[in-house]
């Protein structure tokens, strides 16, 4: 079939005849046919527009269940009822989670579909997801609601092509973030986030949200996904939780199965609301960038039993407007009282009442404002050397030479990526240029050997037989490592020091790598290259806190938009 316009839908009956074993998937419902001898035939029957028409087979074997009007389905490449349960059972708590938050299930089935290819992809009323992905025990609770979340938005409200693909960023703001909030982990995800934006996204690649169509580079992924889920979470601090959750559920409601952009989308948020949101569409959708504000200075006077406490705040230009969340702890108190500043200058003072002499006071504390990060409080990460503008490579002068040609292998993909300024190096007395960020390899690399010290402020020991982390001690003989820290003379610019156990393990090490970009250190075990430790670098925003007197500044636990859920 040719689509009329971009903005075409189809309906379809269609019957597909194949060779015993084989299945086949589409969308729809499926109804077995009388076949004849050796054949497989099924219609499906999707009777609810698609933007496209969908057709996988294989050898499949197939596993039913029913709950309640919905078929749930697992076509795996094995007869393995273990694992099919385990998709159908955790399919049924997401359909009904979501159902009850969002508006019904639209679709009369799902499945899981395994393949082959390591994809994990959503189509109307099935997901389709690489053979290795759907046996990682955390895919169930990450991927595959994420999968099956676009059932309502991309699969169950189209979005318009001609007004930027916002059915990534929500999808992932209310499942991938949804998840970790509710475990008190949203404020840890969202900062996460912001540090892809910084380590992948520069003038060169940057683009603004409605610009975005679907996701070609890390860069992209940091815009259409990291950034646009940032700018729901704060159309939810603006509207409230009850009129964000009932603009989700109309826009469900009124569009579905229809195209709809971020025109619709902020029509919808006014309606429930009753709050003109054309500035923060304009501000946050339609321009690029973010922005970048710190904290000045913070100060207070004695009067009449009270504090007047000052704060003054900066922004770079051009000036955003900010719901600044700001947290204030008192003399005496654990917990700190939470206000709301209104930004929209490059520079402002601020002035509260507060009963107890401050102790303490930070901007944004659960980073809840999507921002530029100050460069003090982003710890190393592997993503920052992927993404860096310019790089180099670095080989040891010594290293056993079936290693050097894996690591030949490794800095032959990184050329491939097109940001390294020059040839591969040895490693030399003298340091390279302090404005590039570095890539280096092997274990007796002197360059790499420069960040011992470093290293070992951070907790990790070198010695002779492999490293000692916090996580445990790892031998050189089956681990491999990589480490990642702020270039001495130019904290702006990272290095990632790359130790691997042999050659074996390089090709595994350039396919895992990029999906690990927000980890400062990593260790993989054995030829198979599995992650055994993952940590992230402990941050310190110097740029957004003062502290007056010292003391343990704790947070009270976000609460969880679940927990807010209202019936329609």
């Amino acid at each position: 079939p040719v689509a009329a316009s971009k903005n075409s839908t189809v309906t379809f009956d269609m019957e597909v005849s194949l060779p015993d074993p084989w299945e086949s998937v589409s969308q729809g419902n499926r109804e077995k046919l009388k076949a004849g001898k050796g054949r497989r035939e099924v219609r499906w029957n999707s009777n609810l527009p698609s933007e496209q028409i969908f057709l996988i087979a294989n050898r499949f074997s197939v596993i039913e269940e029913k709950h309640e009007n919905i078929s749930l389905y697992a076509f795996l490449l094995q007869d393995e009822s273990n694992l099919a349960n385990k998709y159908i059972q955790t399919a049924k708590y997401y359909i009904d989670l979501y159902s009850k938050f969002l508006g019904s299930y639209p679709y009369s089935k799902f499945a899981l579909v395994e393949n082959a290819r390591q994809t994990g992809f959503g189509m109307p009323s099935f997901t389709l997801m690489g053979s290795r992905i759907i046996r990682f025990p955390f895919i169930l609770h990450s991927s595959y609601p994420h999968e099956i979340l676009h059932n309502w938005w991309g699969n169950g409200v189209f979005a318009d092509p001609n007004d930027g693909n916002w059915s990534e960023g929500l999808t992932a703001y209310l499942a991938d973030h949804l998840l970790l909030e509710s475990k008190g982990k949203g404020s840890q995800y969202r900062f996460q986030e912001m540090m892809k934006y910084q380590s992948y996204v520069n003038e060169s690649n940057e683009i603004s949200l409605e610009e975005f169509s679907f996701r070609d580079s890390m860069a992209s992924q940091a815009i259409g996904y990291g950034k646009l889920l940032m700018v729901f979470h704060m159309l939810r601090m603006e509207l409230g939780e009850k009129d964000f959750i009932r603009g989700l559920r109309k826009y469900f409601e009124n569009f579905k199965f229809r195209y709809a952009g971020y025109k619709e989308l902020r029509k919808v948020f006014e309606s429930v609301s009753g709050k003109n949101l054309d500035w923060f569409f304009e501000q946050w959708i339609r321009r690029k960038g973010a922005p970048k504000f710190e904290l000045e200075d913070a100060s207070y006077v004695r009067t009449k039993g009270k504090n007047d406490f000052f704060v003054e705040v900066s922004q770079t230009l051009p000036a955003y407007k900010i719901k600044l969340p700001i947290a204030i702890w008192e003399e005496g108190k654990i917990l700190p009282q939470i206000h709301y500043l209104i930004l929209d200058k490059p520079k402002q003072k601020f002035h509260m009442k507060i009963a107890g002499q401050p102790q303490a006071v930070r901007l944004d504390p659960y980073n809840e404002v999507f921002r530029k990060l100050d460069e003090r409080e982003v710890p190393s990460s592997i993503g920052q050397t992927y993404g860096a503008v310019e790089a180099a490579i670095i080989f040891p002068v010594k290293e056993n030479e079936k290693i050097l040609q894996g690591y030949d292998q490794f800095s032959q993909s990184l050329i491939e990526k097109g940001n390294i300024k020059k040839s591969v190096l040895k490693d030399i007395e003298m340091s390279p240029d302090s404005d590039i960020s570095l890539w280096v390899f092997g274990r007796e690399n002197k360059i790499g050997m420069n960040l011992l010290p470093h290293l070992k402020k951070l907790g990790v020991q070198f010695e002779e037989n492999g490293f000692s982390l916090k996580e445990g001690h790892f031998p050189n003989k089956d681990h491999s490592f990589i480490f990642t820290l702020p270039r001495l003379k130019n904290e702006k610019r990272s290095v990632s020091w790359v130790i691997a156990a042999s050659e074996e393990v390089v090709p595994d090490l350039i396919r895992k790598l990029p999906h690990y970009g927000k980890y400062g250190y990593l260790v993989f075990k054995g030829n198979k290259s599995e992650n055994v430790v993952k940590g992230i670098w402990p941050s310190n925003p110097l740029n957004l806190q003062k502290i007056f007197r010292e003391g343990n500044f704790s947070l009270p636990a976000e609460r969880p938009l679940l927990n807010s859920a209202v019936k329609p």
